[in-house]
C-alpha cells in the first residue's frame, strides 16, 4: 500500500504540479496498490492523510471480497492447478484421464500462465472462437493449426468444466466462469446403415484382424472402444464379458455361433493380453479408424458418412427391424433409456405403409376393399413407386 500526492516540493518552481507546502497543501492523496498482480490506484477525495488510509483500506477490501470476487488467496495459475487437478482427482476418478491430459495440454496454450480466478467467461468465449477458427494447435500436432469441429470444442469445454468445478469446491476461486458457458450446438447424428451387401463388401475388404472386429461390431452392436478393450480373459466359453464400458456398467453378452467363430482364442491363446495385438497403445483406436478409412475406400462405398460407429448403428437398427423388443436390445448396446435408443430406429418405406394400412374401419371386408382399390388404381402395391404407396395409403384411410 501507498499513498501519496503528485503535487512535490522537490519539483521546480515552473513545474505545474510544484507545490512548496506539499504533503500539508490542500491537495488530494492518491492510492497505488495490487492485488494479484493487477494494479488499482485513484483518488482518495481528500486531503487528511489519516482519512485517505482508512479510504484506502476500504477499497482494498472492496476489490478482495466486493464485487471483483476474488477470494483472499494465495496465487495460483491455471498451469499449475491443472497438474494438482490431475494428479488429486481425474487420475483416481475419472477414466477419460488420459483424454483429460491432452486437452489441458492444448488449454495450457490458452490459459496456462493466467491466474485462475483471471478466467473469466467471456475469456472462454472468446477460447471457443479462436478454437474453431484454428488459432490453437491441437495435441500431437506438428504442423500449423486448423479449425476443428464443435464437437471436439465441446470435450475441451467438458474437461474444463471439471476442472472449475474442483476448483470451486477446494475453495480457490469463489465463481465458476463455466457456469456462463453455453455447449456448441450439434448437428452430427449419424443415420447411415450398411445394406446386407455393403456389409459383405466391407469384410471382404478388410484385413485379417479388423476384419474381426468388424464382424464381432456388426453383430453384438458393441461400441468400438468396448471391443478394442476386449482381453482373452474376458471371452468366458458361453459369453462375452464387456468390462470397460461407456457408462462404467458391464455387460455379458451370450456367444452366439457366429461371434464364437470371430472370437475363439485358438489363434490368440499363445498371449493372454490384448484381442488385437500382445501390446496395447493410446493410439489404438485411432489407427483403427485409420484402416477401417482405407477399407471402406477398398469397398467402393462412397455414399454417406462411414464410420466405425456406423457398424453400431447398423448392428442395433437391423435387430429392431427384426422385431426384437426395445428391452433386450437395450440390454445388448448397454443404453439406459430407449431415448437414446431412437437414434438406432429407421424405418424403410414398406414398414411405413404397413403401419399407415393397419387401421381398417371396414372390418374383416378391409383387405378386400384394398385388394379392389388396387385394381382399380391399376396394377398391385408391389408394382408402383414407394412414394405413391404411401399416398394411396393415406388416401385410401380418409376416403
Amino acid at each position: 500500500m501507498s499513498l501519496r500526492k503528485f503535487c512535490s516540493p522537490t519539483l521546480p518552481d515552473a513545474h505545474p504540479m510544484h507545490c512548496p507546502d506539499s504533503p500539508q497543501c490542500d491537495h488530494h492523496w492518491f492510492y497505488d496498490f495490487r492485488v494479484n498482480r493487477r494494479r488499482y490506484r485513484n483518488t482518495a477525495e481528500t486531503a487528511n492523510k489519516q482519512q485517505a488510509k482508512q479510504f484506502e483500506a476500504k477499497e482494498r477490501t472492496r476489490v478482495l471480497e466486493g464485487r471483483q470476487q476474488i477470494r483472499l488467496l494465495p496465487d495460483i495459475t491455471f498451469a499449475q492447478f491443472s497438474t494438482t487437478y490431475l494428479r488429486d482427482y481425474a487420475e483416481l476418478h475419472k477414466k477419460s484421464v488420459e483424454r483429460d491430459r491432452e486437452i489441458l495440454k492444448v488449454l495450457n496454450h490458452a490459459f496456462g500462465s493466467l491466474i485462475l480466478h483471471e478466467i473469466t467467461a467471456h475469456r472462454i468465449e472468446q477460447y471457443k472462437r479462436d478454437r474453431l477458427a484454428g488459432k490453437w494447435r491441437g495435441h500431437r500436432y506438428k504442423s500449423a493449426a486448423k479449425s476443428i469441429k464443435p464437437g471436439t470444442v465441446n470435450r475441451e469445454m467438458d474437461t474444463l468444466r471439471s476442472l472449475f468445478s474442483q476448483a470451486l469446491e477446494w475453495g480457490q476461486i469463489r465463481e465458476d466462469p463455466m457456469r456462463k458457458v453455453k455447449r456448441l450446438k450439434l448437428d452430427n447424428r449419424r443415420t447411415r446403415i450398411l445394406s446386407e451387401a455393403e456389409q459383405t463388401a466391407l469384410l471382404a475388404a478388410c484385413p485379417k484382424k479388423l476384419g474381426k472386429i468388424v464382424r464381432l461390431a456388426l453383430i453384438t452392436g458393441a461400441r468400438i472402444g468396448e471391443i478394442l478393450a476386449l482381453t482373452w480373459d474376458d471371452v468366458l466359453t458361453t459369453e462375452l464379458l464387456l468390462l470397460e464400458t461407456k457408462n462404467g456398467r458391464s455387460r455379458r453378452l451370450p456367444r452366439a455361433r457366429r461371434s464364437m467363430r470371430c472370437s475363439s482364442p485358438a489363434s490368440g491363446a499363445a498371449h493372454r493380453g490384448s484381442l488385437r495385438t500382445p501390446g496395447r497403445t493410446p493410439r489404438t483406436r485411432s489407427m483403427a479408424a485409420h484402416v477401417f478409412k482405407r477399407a471402406v475406400l477398398r469397398a467402393d462405398i462412397t455414399t454417406g458418412d462411414v464410420s466405425l460407429h456406423t457398424l453400431r448403428h447398423t448392428a442395433l437398427s437391423r435387430m429392431i427391424a427384426a422385431g426384437i423388443d426395445d428391452h433386450t436390445v437395450m440390454a445388448i448396446s448397454g443404453h439406459s433409456s430407449t431415448r437414446m435408443l431412437e437414434r438406432y430406429t429407421h424405418p424403410t418405406i414398406a414398414r411405413k405403409v404397413d403401419a399407415l394400412e393397419t387401421f381398417s374401419p371396414m372390418g374383416r371386408n378391409g383387405a378386400e376393399q384394398r385388394e379392389r382399390d388396387e385394381k382399380s388404381v391399376g396394377g398391385r402395391q408391389e408394382a408402383r413407386t414407394p412414394d405413391l404407396r404411401v399416398a394411396n395409403a393415406a388416401l385410401s384411410q380418409l376416403s
